[in-house]
């Protein structure tokens, strides 16, 4: 506790990398001399500049996000820019031309362009600001990053240029949102709480480290110089109606947020933003599958400003509660849980904690300190509905899983020398009561066709999981540009995780599949860059260095029984360079290029996972067993790009990007021979290369309408899609590893984007359109890869040699705003899958079909007459209701029974969808 208060407190001068700068000229619009000494200031700031003997100025260290900037000189009219984006690691241009006074006048003010080529980027990204995500149809940040190049989603999860599921590091405000165990995404911010999400996708700087793919950086809100706050509601409980029920799948989005200043100082601001969503139907499928969701978040930011804008404290929070219970195919054999009442369920709780506080010693130098602490944890298994039952449950609290109580157990088993993890984990939730029985297969309670090895219908799901995680983040930074030309950057980030996993996969036997471990390892890094902007070059060289400490033990050869020597992991150190050029032909044309080293920890249960020397002889015994690798190392990527960017006109920018890429040391299961059983590990063999063109068209926002069109062309080949890969093919197939690379399963050869933005004025000149805004989203994806194989799991061709269909789909938002004195009203509509179109998500590879399994149809002498004494008669298959199963009957209820088990709603994509909302602003 003392090392988390003293953190706490030193985190008060903590600053996160979330600036640009504004630089550009002033001169006289007239004769186009240079004004000398002309000031530019950014309204609501104290920041701001004056032009040199050229008329040039530069404005540092400019927070990400929307401006007013005005130039002044005396004797000219002041001139104002509006609706300045400032994203942040990037320089917004503005050139002002002021016109000589004649009559006192106020000024002038026109609304900036956002500059669509950003001349100092070297690298791919695309920033989407929170007027951008407003207007978009879209509920969630992961749906506002899934429309960008080179994004691809699939069953493994969201993939940037080809890479896994895992290979994404996602920010927010500077700080590392990751679950260290598996790499996926822990934080979800809700996105009125959003100022800015930046997806870079290939040339990111020294700065950022352990990711493989690209970055996420998510930008929070901060209160403004005005009081301002919003209340909104988006439902689809209106359709209440037999013949619309269909349209309603319980689905409530609540969302509010406030901001400004705090009263009596205008310098100490904030923002506070929440959403409760609620629905009975989230999971994705083809139909309404009964699938409940309920999820809380929240976020708030306090920022106080320096005088004379030499710096600025910020605190952040934030914090989340995700539930669902999963539904169908969560065994992952078919929908055999469909008429299972105990599917599983997930419950995951994050939060971040942060302060910031940047100085500047000089008007040319930033130093900047960041602490922050982040928690994740998550339980999976079955939902206590006998416990929920018998207490005084409100509708808004926590589901609980069956164990919930050995939690607390685990979470202080340190102070109690009477437990081990073995007694919670195995024999107290064994026999925790009596609760956890063995699936059943072979009962017809609630079966409707009355035939047996189909469906589960009884009993317990077989896994209990608990994982958390708790990590500090600590960073040190210090910039300092020499006017123009230079902005050098170093820094040092430090990580200490603690780390914590309990699972246990049959918990109605003695000796299960189980696995316990707490670790702390901790990894440090440090970077050094220089941007230079010269006239026609800009340069960004930098270096990174990242050391990684696993903390971890284990045997020396854990297959040997009789051997009881331990390995202590080593540490591992990377070097990481990185290349960057831009270079403008004209003002409205450049070419780019940048190339780098990448390196990234792997998913850290692939290095710990049974590797506790009080789990994994135990585990051994029972064969089938992956177990870590401690002395795994860090994966790597190669990656080239090369980009042109072009400004035809005011309205219309073309860019292409052209990238190549080689993965290495990815994390992969292999046998290792042992007496007496043979066991698998993780280690460093599999590889992956990717090369795929981008191509992007916008029309910018114009006459009342504007239009982009993203193109991705991609070639994404490996040995294997994900770490479990080889063991789930040696497991179900006795397939061995393949000798030669091939399409991954992700593979989506064709990805087109394409939004159409309207946006009609206060002053339309049919009124009932007037302040209207509306949105299409229309995107088309070619057909994954899968590999064909005959009804023994036999392959018929190469791996992944076949294709799924491809598929396109649009969704549509769109919104009224109605001024109401002080408060605007807004009605809104938002429609998914506008034209309800059949999206493949998955297809049986014995088949090629989502919905035909391909099963020969079995001869009626296969089936016997059941009477009324049978164990196996069933009512539901008695459709004469005579006492008597026929072969007839038998044979027409397994074929109902059938096809309902191979019509999985989750081989799809969602159906047509309409929610309504209403809100209010101010």
């Amino acid at each position: 506790m003392k090392k988390i208060l003293t953190l706490l407190f030193a985190g008060l001068f903590l600053f996160a990398a979330e600036y640009g700068k504004i630089t550009g000229k002033v001169a006289d619009s007239e004769t186009g001399d240079a004004l000398i000494g002309a000031n530019v200031m950014v309204e609501g700031t104290e920041l701001g500049s004056a032009s040199d003997v050229a008329g040039e100025y530069v404005v540092l260290y400019v927070p990400a996000g929307t401006y007013a900037v005005v130039a002044s000189y005396l004797g000219y009219d002041p001139y104002t820019f509006t609706n300045v984006v400032v994203n942040s690691d990037q320089t917004t241009i503005l050139n002002f031309r002021l016109r000589p006074t004649v009559i006192q006048v106020e000024g002038v003010t026109s609304i900036a362009v956002r500059e669509p080529i950003v001349i100092s980027a070297t690298q791919t990204g695309r920033s989407v600001t929170s007027q951008d995500i407003n207007r978009l149809p879209v509920t969630t940040i992961n749906q506002v990053i899934s429309l960008q190049a080179g994004v691809v989603q699939s069953n493994l999860g969201t993939h940037l240029r080809g890479g896994r599921a895992n290979e994404i590091t996602y920010f927010v405000d500077g700080i590392v949102t990751k679950v260290p165990q598996t790499g996926g995404q822990s934080a979800q911010i809700n996105p009125g709480a959003v100022e800015e999400v930046t997806v870079v996708s290939g040339g990111f700087d020294a700065e950022y480290g352990d990711a493989l793919s690209g970055i996420i950086n998510v930008v929070t809100r901060e209160g403004g110089t005005k009081p301002s706050g919003s209340v909104s509601w988006l439902t689809d409980e209106m359709f209440v109606t037999d013949n619309m029920d269909g349209l309603n799948f319980g689905y409530n989005l609540y969302e509010l947020s406030f901001g400004g200043p705090i009263p009596l100082s205008n310098r100490f601001r904030y923002f506070l933003s929440g959403e409760l969503m609620m629905t009975k139907a989230y999971v994705d499928a083809y139909y309404k599958v009964p699938s409940p969701r309920m999820d809380y978040k929240g976020n708030a930011r306090f920022s106080y400003l320096f005088p004379n804008a030499k710096g600025k404290v910020t605190l952040s929070g934030f914090n989340s509660r995700e539930q669902w219970v999963q539904w169908g195919n969560a065994a992952g054999n078919g929908v055999s849980l469909k008429y299972f009442a105990a599917v599983p369920m997930v419950r995951q709780k994050n939060w971040i904690g942060s302060s910031t506080f940047n100085y500047m010693i000089t008007a040319q130098t930033l130093t900047s300190l960041k602490i922050g602490m982040t928690h994740f944890d998550q339980v999976f298994g079955n939902r206590d509905y006998a416990y929920e039952d018998t207490t005084d449950r409100q509708w808004f609290q926590d589901f609980r899983i069956k164990g919930e109580h050995l939690i607390q157990y685990l979470d202080n088993i340190s102070d109690n020398p009477d437990l081990s993890p073995r007694n919670i984990i195995i024999d107290s939730l064994q026999n925790y009561h009596e609760e956890f029985t063995d699936r059943d297969v072979q009962a017809l309670r609630n079966n409707p066709y009355g035939v047996e090895a189909l469906f589960y219908t009884y009993g317990d799901y077989r896994v209990w999981r608990y994982t958390t995680n708790n990590d500090i983040q600590a960073r040190f930074d210090l910039t300092h540009s020499i006017g123009k030309l230079h902005e050098f950057k170093t820094g040092l980030d430090y990580t200490q995780y603690d780390m914590f996993y309990a699972d246990n996969t049959l918990p109605w036997v003695n000796n299960p599949f189980w696995d316990y471990y707490n670790r702390q390892p901790f990894k440090l890094a440090g970077f050094l860059q220089d941007k230079m902007d010269f006239e026609g070059l800009i340069a960004r060289l930098g270096l990174r260095i990242d050391y990684f400490d696993p903390k971890a033990m284990t045997y020396t050869n854990p297959g040997d029984f009789l051997d009881s020597n331990t390995t202590q992991a080593t540490s591992s150190y990377k070097i990481s360079p990185r290349v960057g050029f831009s270079l403008p032909v004209t003002e409205r044309m450049k070419f780019r290029f940048n190339y780098g080293h990448y390196f990234q920890l792997p998913a850290l249960d692939d290095m710990y996972g049974i590797t506790d020397t009080s789990v994994v002889r135990v585990a051994l015994t029972r064969g089938n067993t992956i177990i870590g690798n401690i002395l795994i190392k860090p994966q790597k990527t190669v990656q080239y790009e090369f980009g042109l960017e072009n400004q035809f006109t005011n309205d219309i920018i073309f860019g292409f990007t052209t990238y190549f890429k080689d993965i290495y040391d990815l994390s992969q299961t292999r046998e290792v021979p042992a007496l007496p059983t043979p066991y698998f590990q993780m280690f460093n063999v599999d590889y992956g290369n990717i090369k795929g063109f981008e191509f992007r068209l916008d029309k910018l926002m114009s006459s009342m309408w504007s239009v982009g069109i993203t193109y991705t062309l991609q070639f994404a080949k490996g040995t294997a899609a994900y770490a479990g890969e080889w063991y789930d093919d040696h497991y179900y197939y006795q397939i061995e590893p393949p000798v030669i690379d091939y399409w991954l399963d992700f593979d989506e050869r064709n990805t087109l984007n394409a939004n159409l933005d309207l946006d009609l004025p206060k002053d339309f000149a049919f009124i009932p359109l007037q302040n209207v805004s509306s949105s299409f989203v229309f995107s088309y994806h070619s057909g994954q890869p899968y590999t064909p194989k005959n009804l023994k799991g036999e392959k018929l061709g190469d791996d992944n040699s076949a294709r799924k269909p491809s598929f396109w789909n649009v969704d549509f938002n769109a919104s009224k705003g109605i001024a109401l004195g002080p408060v605007n009203l807004r009605i809104n509509a938002l429609i998914q899958n506008l034209f309800n179109t059949k999206q493949v998500l998955a297809v049986y590879e014995t088949s090629g079909d989502p919905v035909n399994h391909g099963d020969p149809e079995p001869q009626l002498d296969a089936f016997t007459v059941l009477t009324l004494s049978s164990t196996r008669y069933s009512p539901q298959g008695d459709y004469n209701h005579d006492g008597v199963m026929s072969r007839v009957e038998e044979k027409e209820a397994y074929m109902a029974a059938l096809k309902d088990f191979y019509d999985n709603p989750r081989n799809y994509y969602g159906p047509f969808k309409v929610q309504l909302g209403a809100g209010i602003s101010f």
